[in-house]
């Protein structure tokens, strides 16, 4: 073997070392999950994630809850369900194996509104190489004894079209919401909207693609109903 030829064998097989060095041992499902729920029980969307070795690894999780509304509370589950006073663990995943149901658990604990969190995620022996990091999200809708209850009626009020494209209208025909606000999928409001109830349209061009959470108000101020619409743009 030529000098050069043994160069670039020793160049190639350095190459695929780091290549092979910087690739995930994890897959998680999602990046992002999201559910609705009630304001009385636990609101838990979750995703799944799979060891794609042939080798037990040992995964880290760390939760961040910046963007809890007062009076919520989350946990994580892996293997196993903690409290809500641990902030980060570690779990161990054998060769292959998936873990179904990787989730957080919201606890609204009788208070209407919407939530998410932050999940970092990696691998011990690589941390600087594989942190991912997965996004919660949860609704959870409540009757207050002053506002009435709609989430059983098929006249609940409800935004369309949906998917949206460069308009919503509201349908509601009890004429109560009388704010309609708009929230992307880490919480963020991204805009809100006077109702007018005279079959006014609502401009949303302007929102990126993607999913949003429509929080309807009435005149107190009280959540009526959160709707979860996707944006589109041609």
């Amino acid at each position: 073997m030529t000098p050069m030829l043994k160069t670039i064998l020793i160049t190639t097989l350095l190459f695929v070392a780091i290549l092979l060095q910087g690739q995930s041992s994890f897959h998680a499902s999602a990046t992002y999950a999201t559910k609705q729920g009630q304001i009385d029980r636990e609101v838990s969307p979750s995703i799944a994630l799979r060891n794609l070795t042939n080798k037990t690894i040992e995964l880290s999780w760390e939760i961040e809850k910046a963007n809890l509304p007062e009076g919520w509370d989350a946990i994580v589950c892996d293997h196993q369900c903690y409290s809500s006073l641990v902030d980060k663990k570690t779990f161990k995943l054998g060769p292959n194996e998936v873990l179904h149901d990787f989730k957080v658990s919201f606890r609204p604990n009788g208070k209407q509104g919407m939530g998410n969190v932050e999940i970092h995620l990696f691998d011990v022996s690589k941390e600087d190489e594989t942190e991912q990091t997965i996004t919660f999200s949860a609704a959870a809708q409540g009757t207050h004894t002053s506002v009435h209850d709609f989430s059983k009626e098929t006249t609940a009020p409800k935004v369309f079209p949906n998917p949206a494209i460069e308009y919503i209208h509201i349908k509601d025909d009890y004429n109560r919401v009388a704010l309609i606000e708009i929230y992307n999928v880490v919480g963020r409001k991204m805009g809100d909207f006077t109702v007018n109830h005279a079959g006014a349209k609502y401009d949303v061009s302007n929102l990126p693609k993607g999913m949003y959470m429509v929080r309807m108000r009435d005149a107190n101020g009280n959540i009526i109903r959160t709707q979860r619409i996707s944006k589109y743009n041609p």
